[in-house]
């Protein structure tokens, strides 16, 4: 799915041009495509702020921007041009194949050293927008950053390059995102209609239901469903049996015999064992009533009741009461089969999602699949039910999404980040949360990636949360991000044994982890965590 989406979100232009500004002391401003005022604006000086103290100075800073603005509608470069001022100033068009985003403006840029004729420049400006201390402009004036034109255009080239890059990195992550809301919207339709049957509630028990209606009603002393194999495969599987069956369920051994007189079935049949026949069917069956049916277009099934001995017979009525089992047995897997394609659809995308995040940083490679295998490990030993597992790996294989508007430099930086880099990385619960809060198909989600960071006694972030205020994903996902952290090698420390990585949990139990499901954790992860 692509669409050429691109997009800026206000936010991200502030976090990029805040700390440009900061290093080059320019004014930054942006300006909504079509519109003819500043939605944002960074790094204001003492001269601009001055001039726009009078209704005449913020008029004619107003122009000079529309004018150098009304310069980039036949280009994509940036352009420059001197202010009213006589500052430097480069305008930046953020086009894309998609469309406009928007215009830059970088201003406020004394081009050489103030000298004499532009001091009395400003001297004439001052009086013309009404201020009554000249020599206060001019001492504003410079206080103003010096570049060459060269190196100004240089910023807005730079500038266009990155926020380009951004817009199509966030367009990606929306036309990635809607994907994933289709499939997951699919997924919960159809676990809205097939909730009974989904894997993890044992579809079987439907079978067994079904085989045991049909035994009642029948008289029959055996029941079956059968499956071929998967795609080419020439072995029947029995997929539930019910009454005195001759073999078990799983069993892979159907005897050839019968094998051959199943698949020999072209409609309802019922088949009479030949007494003379030796090899028969290695049953101890006299009587078998097959109802095939087929799961999409490569798999056959077939509704098997049997009889040792049968007394009345069995007329149409039965007939049709069989057809109609296999035709439920026949929906029933259809159903079942669909499930798991886009289960399995849906998972494989949101494990590309996350490794797409995970290569930013070759060190927490897979670190997503194990996190939401730990936290449904966890889970499944508290007795939470299905739709809440699936939600929770969901949220387990998402919860580090927002990761993906962390910069780079940060997420592999090696040894500790400073306090600038820190409050970056923990707007990463956020981001991804914000993403795909957008979605109200994702509602049971989100929690769990906005607030795998709180901490148990509140001293946590985002929002400080404590104890059972803190969402149940949420509070179970920490655990197991946690001891994936600890049990992997980063480039700054040596990774924990799992008996280590279990004692720290143990440790920050009740003060980071929530205790309960500390311990389910243990109990759970059993095998992997030995």
């Amino acid at each position: 799915m692509n669409r050429g989406y691109y997009n800026l979100r206000r936010e991200d232009v502030r976090g990029f041009l805040q700390p440009l500004a900061r290093i080059t002391g320019l004014r930054f401003s942006m300006w909504p495509p079509g519109e003819s005022s500043q939605s944002l604006i960074t790094g204001e000086n003492n001269f601009c702020m001055m001039l726009q103290t009078t209704k005449k100075g913020n008029g004619r800073c107003r122009n000079s921007f529309l004018s150098i603005m009304s310069k980039t509608r036949d280009t994509d470069k940036p352009v420059f041009d001197l202010c009213h001022a006589l500052m430097g100033q480069v305008a930046v068009p953020l086009k894309t194949d998609a469309g406009n985003l928007g215009t830059i403006i970088v201003c406020q840029d004394l081009i050489g050293k103030l000298s004499e004729e532009h001091k009395d420049h400003i001297r004439e400006l001052a009086g013309e927008v009404g201020l009554e201390d000249p020599m206060a402009l001019i001492r504003a004036a410079e206080e103003n950053p010096v570049f060459p034109r060269s190196k100004l255009e240089d910023i807005g080239r730079f500038v266009y390059d990155q926020l380009v890059e951004k817009a199509v990195s966030l367009g990606a992550i929306q036309d990635t995102t809607e994907f994933l809301l289709e499939k997951y919207e699919e997924l919960m339709f159809l676990y809205a209609i097939t909730d009974s049957i989904s894997p993890d509630r044992e579809y079987g028990k439907a079978l067994g239901i079904i085989l045991d209606r049909g035994i009642q009603k029948l008289s029959a002393q055996s029941g079956f469903v059968i499956l071929s194999g998967e795609e080419n495969s020439r072995a029947l599987v029995t997929v539930e049996v019910c009454g005195n069956a001759p073999w078990g369920k799983g069993s892979d051994n159907v005897p050839l015999p019968l094998a051959r007189l199943l698949r020999s079935c072209s409609g309802p049949a019922v088949i009479v064992r030949d007494p003379e026949d030796d090899e028969a069917w290695s049953i101890e069956l006299s009587t078998l009533l097959v109802c095939p049916f087929r799961i999409k277009s490569f798999r056959n099934g077939y509704l098997v009741f049997g009889w040792k001995t049968i007394e009345d017979g069995i007329d149409d009525n039965d007939l049709r009461f069989a057809v109609a089992l296999g035709n439920q047995t026949a929906s029933l897997l259809h159903g079942v089969q669909l499930y798991r394609e886009l289960a399995d659809l849906l998972f494989s995308t949101l494990e590309a999602l996350g490794s797409a995040v995970e290569s930013k940083d070759a060190y927490t490679h897979g670190h997503s699949q194990r996190v939401a295998d730990y936290a449904v490990k966890t889970a499944r030993e508290l007795g939470y039910p299905s739709r809440f597992l699936t939600m929770l790996k969901i949220a387990g294989m998402l919860h580090d999404f927002g990761k993906i508007g962390i910069p780079e430099r940060i997420l592999t930086k090696e040894g500790k980040l400073d306090d600038d880099e820190r409050r970056a990385m923990k707007e990463h619960p956020v981001i991804g949360a914000r993403i795909l809060g957008k979605f109200k198909s994702f509602v049971d989600i989100v929690p769990g990636i906005r607030h795998h960071h709180e901490r148990f006694d509140g001293s946590g972030y985002p929002d400080g949360l404590a104890g059972e205020a803190i969402p149940p994903v949420g509070r179970i996902i920490a655990i197991a991000d946690a001891y994936d952290a600890m049990t992997t090698t980063r480039p700054y420390r040596r990774q924990m044994l799992a008996h280590e990585a279990q004692e720290e949990l143990r440790n920050c139990s009740g003060t980071q982890f929530d205790p309960a499901l500390v311990q389910a954790f243990a109990r759970g992860n059993r095998e992997r965590t030995n």
